[in-house]
């Protein structure tokens, strides 16, 4: 049997030829094989987590899940510091920094740690140097935390806010999204380029390592929200090429909650060779960081992480899930996200039909643990939000799945009094036409996550009672 991660190439490598059925036959043929071997793992794992048992979770993409041992510590970490409030950190910052590059990929200088993915993401666009005319590229598909970072620094620097459309029917290829950003691209105009992988309403990977070979070319910035990526996928930042990369520590990485991280490169790499962008500093308590947004020969992540008396035992309890995920191997972490999420896939599909399953599902590369699918049948249901708010409300309730949803429709990029903002209805996912731009909303997301204590037989215990309620709702 091929290694995960060999299967997985394998397939990437024929998706780049457009031979669809190739990639399918070897995934499919490989994966009874794959289960068998994999699944006890990770049916052993899923006891390390204290999930409701009436309840079968399929939502890391909202919040994990805290292993047994990790929660443990973490505790103790809470009440060492409840007993001597006195000292900062129960663990050295520097530690727990340390662990977190070495998981990451990186270098302890390039990682900051903050509050959760909205706070590293805060502190990139913030600190980046703007100036009036400036534009930021970025995909209509971003979470209303970066949809308001963007208007916010839109209004206070006088920068234009460009959209670019992603393909994101189900044979959408890398080379199709490529396309469409590269047209969008104005080199000495495009300042940032900014997008989200997993693209949160649908789960769609980006090529985040394609993407920053554009920029580089264009002279632009990369700036990720990557709160699905670290603890869903094996990342291996420095390889990346991206400038700033937030990370969440709650959601797949399995950390407590109010934890995360900010990759800022911090020096000329392989995968990224140009000169450092100029930064200020917004929030650190640092007097060795340059006021002129000069960049040097110092530890901007250390700066970064000097706030004030954040909560350590936290930060210790996020280094120690990173290092768990370690131990168990992020490819194969990596791998079970993939191959259970494909089988997620091809269960709704076969249940629902090719066009209710949300965003690419044949190119490996564009795949992850996220999937978003509708299972009504009239476009009328698909946008209905009451609909499908009681869809998700009943799955729960009547059958023991928690599962989410909503897009962001009019809350969007494009919001009233724009009268673009009539096009994109409430709750549905407000993309644009990849060549036109013209207004391309996607139906309601019901989003499902294959997670590590998830398995098979949930996943189809799962897909019959959404057949069964969108029989009743139909």
């Amino acid at each position: 049997m091929l290694a995960p991660r060999e299967v997985l190439a394998q397939a990437q490598a024929l998706g780049r030829t457009g031979d669809t059925a190739a990639v399918a036959g070897v995934l499919r043929a490989d994966a009874a094989t794959y289960f068998a071997a994999e699944e006890p793992f990770f049916r052993q794992l899923a006891q390390e987590f204290t999930l409701d048992p009436k309840v079968v979770y399929f939502m890391a993409a909202q919040k994990g899940s805290v292993p047994k041992s990790i929660l443990a510590r973490y505790k103790e970490g809470l009440d060492q510091g409840a007993r001597d409030p006195f000292p900062v950190y129960v663990e050295p910052s520097a530690k727990t920094r340390a662990t977190i590059a070495r998981c990451y990929g990186t270098t302890p200088d390039q990682i900051a740690i903050t509050r959760n993915t909205t706070d590293a993401l805060s502190l990139a666009f913030n600190g980046i140097e703007w100036k009036a005319g400036d534009e930021l590229l970025m995909t209509p598909l971003e979470h209303a935390a970066g949809i308001t970072l963007a208007l916010r620094t839109a209004a206070r620097f006088g920068v234009v806010i460009r959209q670019w459309g992603v393909p994101t029917h189900a044979r959408t290829t890398v080379d199709e999204v490529l396309a469409a950003l590269e047209r969008r691209i104005v080199p000495g105009k495009t300042k940032v380029i900014f997008f989200s992988s997993p693209l949160w309403p649908i789960g769609q990977r980006m090529p985040e390592r394609r993407i920053a070979e554009l920029a580089q070319k264009a002279g632009a910035i990369t700036i990720v929200d990557g709160a699905h990526y670290n603890g869903l996928f094996d990342p291996r930042l420095d390889e990346s090429g991206i400038d700033f990369f937030a990370l969440c520590g709650h959601k797949w990485q399995n950390g407590p909650g109010g934890t995360g991280a900010l990759y800022i490169r911090n020096r000329k790499l392989p995968a990224n060779p140009t000169d450092l962008p100029r930064f200020h500093i917004t929030r650190s308590q640092s007097r060795v960081v340059p006021f002129d947004g000069s960049r040097g020969d110092w530890d901007i992540g250390q700066a970064l992480s000097l706030y004030g008396f954040p909560e350590s035992a936290d930060w210790r309890a996020l280094g120690d899930a990173c290092e768990m995920w370690d131990k168990i191997g992020r490819q194969r972490i990596e791998a079970w996200h993939l191959r259970l999420g494909d089988y997620f896939r091809d269960r709704l599909v076969a249940a629902f039909g090719e066009a209710a399953v949300l965003g690419a599902q044949h190119d490996q590369a564009l795949k992850s643990g996220i999937i978003a699918f509708n299972p009504f049948a009239t476009r009328e249901q698909r946008w209905n939000e009451k609909l499908n708010v009681d869809f998700r409300a009943r799955m729960l309730r009547e059958y023991g799945f928690r599962i989410s949803g909503l897009g962001v429709g009019d809350n969007g990029l494009t919001r009233k009094p724009d009268p673009e903002a009539a096009a994109f209805p409430a709750g549905t996912i407000p993309n644009r036409h990849p060549e036109t731009l013209a207004p391309a909303p996607m139906d309601h997301p019901q989003r499902v996550n294959a997670c590590v204590w998830n398995n098979r037989e949930q996943v189809d215990r799962f897909v019959a009672a959404a057949q069964d309620l969108g029989k009743k709702m139909g």
